[in-house]
Order: structure tokens, then sequence, then C-alpha cells
């Protein structure tokens, strides 16, 4: 989807190579302020050629992210980066100068585009998010893309989503919800880079039931929401190696007490990590730090984040819809997909079917709780690759969630 010999330029006046570590003049900011009339939020302009800039931008962000395990922030750095992204969040809405980064991150404005991108500065990857928002005029929406590499398609349905809604943020994935390791040997085609990972051969043992170690019987992140389900493929419900190391590939058995419990140590350790990898079911990670931070800078603004799953896994859904928080209205977004796919395949959640409803989805849990409505959408394989060649078809998806933002206040450029 990236066009053809399209270069991306950085530039901030006042900020070397267009990042942003002090306060500086914010791009599209007005000469005088006060001279511009308001301008009402518009359409996005058809072919304007936003998807392919971001993709762009955010390409560099993710590149070797399917390797990458996520490390969560400290007490004190999510209390300054949730303050920098709260910060940014209002000064693109007012063209303000943007705030200085915090160690280890930049903000990036795109040359010609009232857009910021906010990421880590490349010193130290440690699969942050990848945050854009949207400079002066914007409509109250944020788009969530948490499982980018696993869930494929759901990037470019996000970037598609954000320009048609002319959205105020977007936030993308840059590390594999599983982390890093091999691929397994019973790879599911469902996951664009290969499937999900080879654990037990990670940690030089077999392939452990990671969930059964965290107590959850199935591994990590396939929880109630179940996106990408790799049952059926490779063993969803255990594996065909013992958790305990007892029986490996990796000749552990046999070896001595020692070696055993230096694969166990290791098995845990990486099992640790892996709590923050999800990043839409870690309780603590950089990406529910900026979902957070937007919702402390623009109350009640509503969320659609976007997952998918195998068309096994729901063979009579091509999406799967809930709701929650305050405001959230579920029909707002039903109608108008069903009037896209009209096959009766939109089906709600828990009403109409009963699993991949994102029950323990923790953007979900905090929109609640901050009183603010949050959609959780599920697009099956076939839907997802459709959308991933046809561009008119992407597009006029993205039209059809313009109703969540129906009664809510459309931010005006004040400049």
């Amino acid at each position: 989807m990236k066009s053809a010999g399209y270069v991306v330029l950085f530039a901030i006046a006042g900020c070397s190579q267009g990042v942003c570590r002090s306060i500086g003049s914010a791009p599209g900011a007005a000469p005088n302020p006060g001279a511009a009339a308001e301008e009402p939020v518009t359409a996005a302009l058809v072919n304007s050629g936003e998807q392919e800039v971001l993709d762009e931008e955010i390409t560099p962000l993710r590149k070797g992210g399917r390797h990458l395990i996520a490390e969560p922030p400290d007490d004190a750095e999510e209390v300054t980066y949730a303050a920098w992204i709260a910060a940014a969040g209002l000064a693109a809405q007012n063209r303000q100068p943007p705030p200085a980064a915090p160690p280890g991150f930049a903000l990036r404005a795109v040359r010609g585009r009232d857009l910021w991108v906010l990421s880590e500065d490349g010193t130290r990857r440690r699969g942050a998010a990848a945050v854009v928002l949207r400079v002066g005029a914007a409509v109250p929406l944020i788009v969530e893309a948490p499982h980018t590499f696993f869930d494929q398609g759901t990037l470019p349905v996000a970037l598609a989503i954000f320009e048609a809604q002319r959205a105020r943020a977007l936030i993308v994935n840059t590390s594999h919800r599983y982390g890093g390791g091999p691929n397994p040997r019973n790879a599911s085609a469902d996951d664009e880079e290969g499937g999900r990972p080879n654990l037990g051969a990670a940690v030089g043992g077999g392939r452990p039931n990671l969930g059964a170690a965290v107590g959850g019987g199935r591994n990590p992140g396939h929880t109630a929401d179940g996106d990408e389900s790799t049952e059926g493929a490779g063993g969803e419900d255990g594996g065909d190696e013992a958790v305990d190391g007892n029986t490996t590939q990796g000749g552990a058995q046999g070896t001595g007490g020692s070696a055993r419990e230096d694969n166990r140590a290791s098995r845990e350790r990486l099992i640790a990590s892996l709590a923050f990898a999800d990043v839409a079911h870690a309780e603590r990670s950089f990406f529910l730090s900026v979902h957070r931070a937007l919702l402390q800078s623009f109350p009640g603004t509503p969320t659609v984040q976007l997952h998918g799953f195998q068309d096994r896994s729901a063979p009579n859904a091509a999406i799967i819809a809930s709701a929650v928080g305050h405001g959230a209205a579920l029909d707002r977004l039903l109608a108008p997909l069903r009037a896209f796919i009209n096959d009766g395949k939109v089906l709600a959640y828990p009403t109409e079917i009963d699993r991949l409803g994102g029950a323990t989805n923790v953007q979900a849990r905090w929109s609640r709780q901050m009183g603010a409505p949050f959609y959780h959408v599920e697009m099956s394989r076939t839907l997802r690759d459709k959308l991933i060649v046809d561009t008119d078809l992407r597009r006029r998806f993205a039209e059809a969630f313009s109703g969540l933002t129906v009664g809510t206040s459309r931010m005006r450029d004040p400049g």
C-alpha cells in the first residue's frame, strides 16, 4: 500500500531532522492565531495519500517488531510518558508547539500534513507504541490496532478509518503479541509473519503450554476475545511436550536436575516478559498508557479497536462487534456495517455470539472506568483479505464508522 517513489520528509521549525526534544513551533501553526476563522472538520479527501504517508512513517517503527519482546514502563517512566502524551494531544488540538519528549522518545511532524508521530527515538527498542496525532481540526475518535503483526490486515484498515473519519489519534503496536522466539513447526497461516512463536524452543526445551503455566489453560492473549485463534493449528490447548521439561526436544531429560531447573527458570522469565507483550491484555504497557492519557486529555472520546480471527473460529461471521462504556451504542456501528456487508454476517457480542467479544480487553476496561465508549471489532480473515487488496472497499468500510461520534463535540480548528 506504499505509493512508489513517495518520499516522506519531516520538519518542524527549530527541530533537527524533524525530531523534537524541546519546545518548538508546531507544523501548520497559524502566524496570527486570532486572524483565521474556525473551520469545521471535513471528510477526508479521496486518494489524499494520507494512508500511504503514514504507512511509510510507521513501517520503520515496526521493523524487527516480530521478534521483539515488549518491555513495560516503570512507575516513574509511566508518569512522565503519559504526561507527554496528554500534553501532546492538547497541543495538537490547539495548534500549539509540541511538548518536549522524555528520554528515549521523539515527536516527528510530517511535512505538508497536519500530523505528528510520537514514538521511540531508536536509542532503545522496547516495543512502545507508535502514536499519530492529528493537528488542529479532528473528530474525537481514537483508532487502535494492538495486534498488527498477528492480526494480518488490521494496520491498513486502521489507517483507512483514521483518515476517513479524520480521527484525533491512532495507536499502533510495534512488537508482536507473543514476543521473540522462532516460528512454531505448525505455524498458522493467519499470522502474517509465520505464526505463534515456539516458546519452548526459545528457552531450550519443548513447546510448553504457557497458558497452563500462568493459570489460564490457553496461551497468553487467547482469552475471551481469542484473536486469531490457532485452534487446530499446533495445539491451542496444550503442546506435544510437557510443561515441566521432563519431555523435550532439546534433550533436557536425563541431563540432570540443574539443566531442568535452568530451563524452568528461563521459561519462567520468558513467561513473565510475555505478560507484557500482548498490549490488549497487559496490565501495564506504553500502549495502555497512551490510551489512558488521551482519554484524560479528551474525556468521553470513543475508541474503536481492531482485531482479526480465523474464519473457522466463527464460520458464520464476517464481523463480531461489541461495545462498553458510558455512551456506547453498538447499533451506531452495527447498522452501517450490516448495510456494507448485507449478508447477515455482522454479529453482536454477546447477544448473537458468545465469543470474540473482547471481554478481557484492558483498554475496554479503562474506557469504561473513565466514562468513555469503547468499540471492539473482530474481522474474519476473508474480510481482511478483501480489504487489504481493494482500496475502494477499504475506504467504504472505513466510512461505516462515522456513527461512533454521534452526540460528541466535533473539534474545530482554532487556527
